[in-house]
């Protein structure tokens, strides 16, 4: 058999091979399962964890627990020993955290130098003083039941590593509540691992309420080529439900970092059904037999992914990682501000006017500098004038330029200046109680430029934007007036 259809069959016989025992193992002990997550839940969410905070005596009882956990499990750790310390900076203030780090080898001489990464953040948001009440945040599906699952996952893969062509690194990362940074620190240090040698990286990030979500999110599958297919291929063998195979990097996981660093990263996840970010996110409501499931569906398809030939960026996100890759979001927007009119003839302005518009956005992002935004607005603008109040109501699009000057364009923040031109069509107005006559004595079209400064905070977009027309909006031989709004901004990216 020739050289190339031995490496595409034999993947192919391993999986025939290796599916029954695992579909048997799932089977057999997932209720079994289903209590040891549960007991790693309840104790890495009891009220001694302190909510897992930073700085938090809890929280190094936390990774004290899951570093014992790895050493029980037969994991080698990366360094001297499980722990990757940090100096972080949070504000002002500098504060220790620590990944906890392990690793399995494969078994695979081919393929055993390079890595699937498994992650689960163990941090969460620790407690407030409420008068002389210490109200705790446990994190039980945040994340805790993330971290229950890595651990075994640990355990299992360990006790079957002859079945791992590739190796495995298990990292339980510090300080995802505060921006990813654990996850952030692991990708920039290089401490250990040579990042040209990891292949895949999933964020196990609350998988606690699988029933309520009606399945799993595979949230960035679509980075991997042949991802979709074989994930799902796996869950119709396993008898799991998943809900999403996107193709787009979660940037609110610890898989962020790692796609910015060009490696396809998913995110297993049930949802935001439980108490997320609340005091009642409790080890009591979460969903065990649905952990137990993920856990064994996860089982296979890490085992599978770490014997296939190649492990490669599928060509979308590919692109994106080129210096001119493209990339889109689109959300809702909304402008709010005032209007008013400038007379370019006789050196005054009107008094201004409330004015808002509204409607949905597309960001074109090219490589990380620059970024294209089209707009489609309701617009509400006017000023006052000699009969009253000038109201028009409008159809806007702008279209913007940005420059990325400060932060990542892949990351938390981002802070640009704006940009561009605008096109305007008016549908209907009054000036003070006469209607408007667009189709004689006011234009229909108008035209002008937009500038401003803008920001992007996660999913969150804001700005400020100076709107003015180029166009005579007057109607009128021998008056020159134009219309001019300053706006605030504020948008969601989906």
């Amino acid at each position: 058999m020739p050289l190339y259809a031995m490496k595409k069959t034999l993947p192919l016989l391993l999986l025939l091979l290796t599916l029954p025992l695992l579909l048997n193992a799932g089977q057999n002990d997932t209720n079994s399962l289903a209590g040891i997550l549960k007991n790693h839940v309840a104790l890495l969410s009891a009220d001694s964890m302190e909510g897992r905070g930073l700085g938090t005596e809890g929280k190094i009882l936390a990774k004290n627990y899951i570093a014992a956990q790895f050493q029980s499990a037969g994991l080698q750790p990366a360094g001297n020993d499980f722990f990757q310390h940090l100096d972080l900076r949070i504000g002002q203030a500098r504060v220790p955290g620590t990944n906890v780090v392990g690793y399995l080898e494969g078994s695979d001489p081919e393929l055993r130098d390079e890595f699937i990464v498994l992650g689960a953040h163990y941090d969460h948001l620790g407690y407030v003083r409420d008068n002389d009440e210490k109200v705790i945040f446990p994190g039980a599906d945040d994340n805790a039941s993330g971290t229950a699952v890595l651990i075994e996952l640990a355990g299992y893969l360990s006790e079957n590593r002859e079945l791992l062509g590739r190796s495995v690194i298990f990292i339980a990362f510090d300080a995802e509540e505060s921006g990813l940074l654990g996850a952030r620190e692991f990708v920039n240090r290089h401490d250990y691992f040579p990042m040209e040698d990891l292949r895949l990286m999933f964020s196990l990030d609350m998988l606690g309420m699988y029933e309520s979500n009606n399945g799993l999110d595979l949230n960035g599958i679509g980075t991997l080529s042949g991802g979709r297919d074989m994930a799902e291929t796996t869950a119709e063998q396993i008898g799991l439900r998943l809900t999403s195979t996107s193709a787009d990097v979660p940037p609110r996981t610890d898989t962020w970092p790692f796609g910015e660093a060009g490696i396809p990263s998913i995110h297993a996840f049930t949802g935001t059904e439980s108490p997320y970010h609340e005091p009642e996110d409790t080890h009591d409501l979460l969903d065990y037999e649905g952990m137990a499931r993920i856990t064994c569906y996860l089982r296979a398809l890490v085992t599978d992914l770490s014997n296939l030939p190649e492990l490669n960026p599928s060509r979308r996100f590919a692109r994106v990682q080129r210096p001119f890759g493209l990339r889109f979001n689109a959300g809702v927007l909304a402008h709010t501000g005032i209007s008013y009119h400038e007379y370019a003839d006789e050196f005054f302005r009107a008094n201004n006017v409330f004015a808002f518009s509204t409607g949905f956005f597309l960001q074109l992002h090219v490589g990380d500098k620059f970024t294209f935004q089209p707009e489609i607005l309701y617009d509400y603008n006017g000023s006052n004038s000699k009969l009253g109040t000038y109201r028009r109501h409008s159809l806007t699009f702008p279209v913007n330029f940005q420059y990325n000057i400060a932060g990542e364009l892949r990351g938390q923040i981002r802070l640009y200046p704006i940009a561009g031109a605008y096109y305007r069509y008016n549908i209907s107005g009054k000036d003070g109680d006469q209607t408007m006559d667009f189709s004689n004595h006011h234009p229909r079209q108008e035209w002008g430029l937009n500038l401003g400064m803008g920001a992007d905070i996660m999913m969150v977009h804001v700005a400020y934007t100076w709107r003015g027309s180029l166009t005579d909006i007057s109607g009128q031989a021998g008056s020159k007036i134009h219309q001019y709004g300053n706006y605030f901004t504020i948008g969601y990216k989906f």
